[in-house]
């Protein structure tokens, strides 16, 4: 075999085992923030355990490719094995380790579970880059052209496998089938390796003629490594930034961050691909990484202004060509960096691996920096100018004083014309073709949690989707009697669990319940507290002596109190297509929910307009009912009463306040002659099990697996 078709061969291999790689970090990353939780912490934590053991890989990889008679090859092939064989039993592992150690999951004990868990395989994944370069630049004797090559048909694949398992394998296979689908993927890469790949190529050299003092270096290693620690940090920093901004414009959809990440890994590939064609240009080479340098990091600034004003007038989507071009000016830093900084020798690979463990550090910082500090306390308008200052520090660094002022001039003025962009983001995002000049929010609030902003009706929106109104009266033919309709079905509800507290509004109904004794509130997000303190209706909430407020996630919090019992579990979680909306409709956590009620306890979810969630909610209960996009469920019969409701409603008091007049109980009160089934656009009704049954039996249920309809 040619020396060309083997390390084309070998390219497409590295293409599938990047496809892999990207495919389980999408999987495992969900699979494990079920188990631990979905909080900031557990996410922090989740993509510091996977960097953590690339690292560590790269190191091992990079220490094998020392030996000149590895035969770095058929260890690569026999490392996809590993990772495919793990893949194959991850879930089931992820789920027996969880359900011994959940009760002990806080902060550094995640990150300590979860590296455990992800230890061999990313080990492995890691491992692999600094064993092929070496092994290829002993036939090319040249770094900066093998990096280049190599990180991009890596980077390719993993952009391709965010790809597809967004658009197609999560949505059709759940996460299981999409597992099975990944292993096959290191199986084939595996035997290609060790069937077509066992002999090296007929042309290869055995061994480069290496010079036997290496010739200085443009760039000092020990400068190298600190800058690609550099490097990383703001590669991941702009991602955490951009996640944001993808975020909030389309409403929470789950398959934007695979979107988003797949396009960021495109454009970080093609500008590896790019690289070597600087290295062929005349001139420094300190000269042409700070030109670059400067150059991505307006690239990475102009991101989110750019793609706010495209939701305004053309497509949000099109932000995805703006990540792809900001990826890949970034992408040219790092083979620049190797090229700079490693002479091709026997000890090229070990030298990669700490180049590549330096960068991941430098990624783990900006994930744990920017992702959990930065964004509690700054605007995503000043993080983005805090990453824009630490660019120019490292462009100082590195460009020559004249030089130095002219690329600060340039990046501050090209960034300076999209400032007042900011100061209508989110709203641009939110209100995208609909948007007006005279359009401001009452109120936002940002911190590591997400987005809160509040309209000037009064509507409430979490992340750009829409989370309720804040108000507590209830008039007829008024949404809110959802959460007064409890008493038309109990005549008892003194221990009440709400998860999701949100605007506060359901809350402050419940915990004025005149038989409620104490509410447990569990709400992910504290930026909810800062709203609900500025608002007169519900301000008294966080006051009320029956409140314990707690900031969690419900599904683990649950899970850390199996003790607990609740007359009610009320969770007024909005639409059933968000990100992580499934892991509260799912069969796993109804049934979890189940557990912990009284024996005439009573859940009651939003289901918004899914027959998947209705349909799961009668597969968990034997008695249920539908009221409006409510599922009402409980272990013993449901029955609505009339006088019993009436005698609640007559008693109820909020601040004081009668929450509806005498002379409109009635009319509240002929709400129950409105039986008839709930449908989509039409959802002011309820209706008993038995119609729930006829129009939605055949639906298929959500698991934890399937995922709802969190994937098209």
């Amino acid at each position: 075999m040619s020396r060309r078709l083997h390390a084309s061969i070998l390219h497409g291999v590295f293409i599938l085992s990047g496809i892999s790689a990207l495919i389980y970090q999408l999987v495992w990353q969900r699979a494990l923030l079920t188990i631990y939780g979905s909080n900031v912490e557990s996410v922090a934590m989740v993509v510091a355990a996977f960097l953590a053991g690339l690292g560590i890989g790269s190191l091992v990889g990079g220490w094998i490719s020392k030996s000149t008679r590895a035969p770095l090859v058929l260890l690569f092939g026999l490392a996809e094995l590993g990772v495919g064989a793990y893949g194959l039993i991850s879930l089931k592992l992820f789920d027996a380790v969880g359900a011994i150690t959940f009760a002990q999951a806080h902060g550094l004990t995640i990150g300590a579970l979860v590296f455990l868990l992800v230890f061999l395989p990313t080990l492995l994944m890691g491992a692999t880059l600094p064993m092929l370069v070496a092994h290829q630049v002993r036939d090319t004797a040249h770094v900066g052209q093998t990096v280049s090559r190599l990180y991009f048909v890596n980077t390719l694949g993993a952009a391709l496998g965010a790809f597809i398992a967004a658009k197609w394998l999560l949505g059709s296979f759940g996460m299981s089938g999409t597992t099975r689908i990944a292993a096959c993927l290191n199986a084939a890469a595996a035997l290609i390796v060790l069937l077509v790949l066992r002999k090296p190529a007929a042309e290869s050299v055995e061994a480069v003629a290496y010079p036997a003092v290496s010739p200085p270096c443009e760039i000092p290693f020990r400068t190298a490594l600190r800058w690609s620690a550099l490097s990383g940090f703001l590669a991941l920093s702009w991602e955490i930034v951009w996640s944001r901004v993808f975020n909030f414009a389309s409403a929470s959809r789950a398959p934007v961050f695979g979107y988003m990440l797949g396009s960021y890994l495109l454009g970080l590939a093609l500008g590896s691909l790019l690289s070597p064609r600087l290295l062929k240009q005349k001139g420094d080479l300190r000269s042409k990484l700070a030109r670059w340098v400067a150059i991505s990091s307006v690239g990475g600034f102009l991101v989110a202004p750019l793609t706010a004003e495209a939701a305004c007038f053309l497509s949000w989507e099109l932000g995805y060509l703006f990540v792809i071009l900001a990826g890949a000016l970034i992408g040219l830093t790092f083979p620049l960096l190797c090229h700079a900084a490693i002479p091709p020798g026997n000890d090229t690979g070990s030298q990669l691996s700490r180049l590549y463990l330096a960068n991941i550090i430098g990624s783990g910082a900006g994930s744990l920096l920017t992702g959990f500090l930065f964004m509690e306390w700054m605007s995503l308008h000043a993080l983005s100018y805090l990453l824009l200052i630490v660019s120019l520090l490292w462009i100082k660094n590195i460009a020559p004083a004249r030089e130095y002022k002219v690329l600060a001039a340039k990046v501050v003025t090209a960034t300076g014309l999209f400032v007042g962009s900011f100061f209508w983001l989110y709203e641009h995002l939110q209100y995208k073709h609909e948007f007006q000049g005279s359009m401001r929010f009452a109120q936002t609030i940002e911190s590591r949690h997400g987005v809160v902003t509040v309209d000037t009706s009064n509507a409430v929106y979490g992340n750009g989707a829409y989370d309720g109104m804040i108000g507590t009266k209830l008039e007829p033919k008024s949404w809110l009697v959802r959460p007064y309709f409890l008493s038309a079905v109990r005549d008892r509800i003194e221990n009440v669990l709400v998860i999701g507290v949100a605007s506060g509004s359901w809350t402050q109904i419940l915990v004025n319940h005149p038989q409620v004794k104490h509410v447990t509130a569990i709400e992910l997000s504290h930026g909810y507290l800062d709203l609900i303190r500025a608002r007169p209706e519900v301000a008294s909430l966080l006051t009320n002596p029956k409140l314990e407020l707690v900031i969690d996630d419900g599904r683990r919090w649950l899970r850390q109190h199996p003790n607990a019992k609740f007359d009610a579990i009320v969770m007024n979680t909005t639409h059933h297509w968000r990100e992580f909306a499934s892991a509260l409709l799912s069969r796993e956590f109804l049934t979890e929910v189940k557990a912990h009620l009284t024996p005439d306890g009573i859940a009651f979810w939003n289901c918004t307009e899914s027959p998947r969630a209705a349909r799961t909610g009668m597969e968990v209960f034997s008695h249920t009912l539908m009221v409006m996009n409510h599922c009402l469920a409980s272990n013993a019969p449901l029955e609505p009463n009339r006088d019993r409701w009436q005698k609640i409603l007559a008693d109820y008091r909020i601040d004081g306040q009668p929450i509806i007049t005498a002379d409109q109980i009635e009319a509240t009160l002929d709400f129950l002659t409105q039986e008839a089934l709930p449908e989509p656009g039409h959802m002011s009704r309820w209706c008993r099990r038995e119609a729930m049954e006829k129009a939605w039996g055949h639906a298929k249920i959500i698991t934890d697996d399937n995922l709802g309809h969190e994937y098209p």
